[in-house]
C-alpha cells in the first residue's frame, strides 16, 4: 500500500485552506469565511470597498461550490483565494503527489513540463528553480477553457504551475494556481511563488 508523503505549505492572507476531508459540513465551513471577508473589506477602505456587494449568503455559496470542485480528486492541500475588492473569485491552488505506475520510469522534470504545456495561446514560460522541497520546474501558461454557456467564447483559463522533485522520493509534487482575470497576474503569481518557497515534503509518522 502506497503511503502519501506529508506536504505543508504556509500561505499569505487572502488565501485560505479547503477542508478536504468528505465528510465536513461545507456550508458550516464557508460561512465564517464569507463573513471575514466582508468585514476584512469594509476596514480596507473604500479602495477596496468601492463596489464590493458584500452579500455574506451569495458569497458562502459561491466558497462552498469551489470547494465541493476539489473533493474526490486525491489533492493533498488546496487553498481559495479572495484578492482585495473582489467578492466573486475564481483563484485557487491546489497540491498534488504524481506516482509513477508499477513498471513506468520514475516521472521527470522534463516529463512534467511536456505533458502540461499547452500552446493555443503561444508557448508557456518555462523556468526552473531550486526550492527548499527540492528541484522543480516552474510553467506559466494561458489557454482556453470549457464555455460557460451557449453564448459567448470560451474564457482564457490563466494558469501557475510548479513540478517538484522530492529528494530521495520517486513521485513529483505539483502545485497549480489557476484564475481568470488578467489585472491580477502579478499579484497572484508572487504570492504563488512565495507560497512554493514554504512547501515542505516529509515521510508520514506511522
Amino acid at each position: 500500500m502506497r503511503i502519501p508523503p506529508v506536504i505543508t505549505l504556509d500561505y499569505p492572507e487572502p488565501w485560505f485552506p479547503v477542508p478536504l476531508e468528505p465528510d465536513t459540513d461545507l456550508d458550516s465551513w464557508a460561512r465564517p469565511h464569507a463573513e471575514r471577508l466582508i468585514e476584512e473589506t469594509a476596514q480596507a477602505g473604500e479602495d477596496f470597498s468601492r463596489g464590493f456587494t458584500g452579500n455574506p449568503d451569495r458569497i458562502a455559496r459561491e466558497m462552498a461550490s469551489r470547494a465541493e470542485g476539489y473533493r474526490g480528486r486525491d489533492l493533498a492541500l488546496a487553498f481559495l483565494c479572495y484578492p482585495p475588492g473582489m467578492d466573486s473569485s475564481d483563484v485557487g491552488l491546489e497540491v498534488m503527489t504524481i506516482y509513477p505506475e508499477e513498471g513506468d520510469p520514475e516521472p521527470t522534470l522534463e516529463w512534467f513540463a511536456d505533458i502540461c504545456t499547452v500552446r493555443e495561446l503561444g508557448e508557456p514560460h518555462i523556468q526552473h528553480a531550486d526550492l527548499p522541497a527540492g528541484p522543480a520546474v516552474r510553467l506559466r501558461q494561458n489557454y482556453f477553457g470549457e464555455k460557460r454557456s451557449w453564448f459567448g467564447g470560451r474564457p482564457v483559463i490563466r494558469s501557475l504551475i510548479y513540478g517538484i522533485r522530492p529528494p530521495g522520493r520517486t513521485d513529483l509534487v505539483t502545485a497549480t494556481a489557476l484564475w481568470r482575470e488578467p489585472v491580477i497576474d502579478d499579484v497572484i503569481e508572487q504570492w504563488t511563488d512565495q507560497m512554493l518557497e514554504t512547501l515542505r515534503v516529509t515521510e508520514p509518522t506511522i
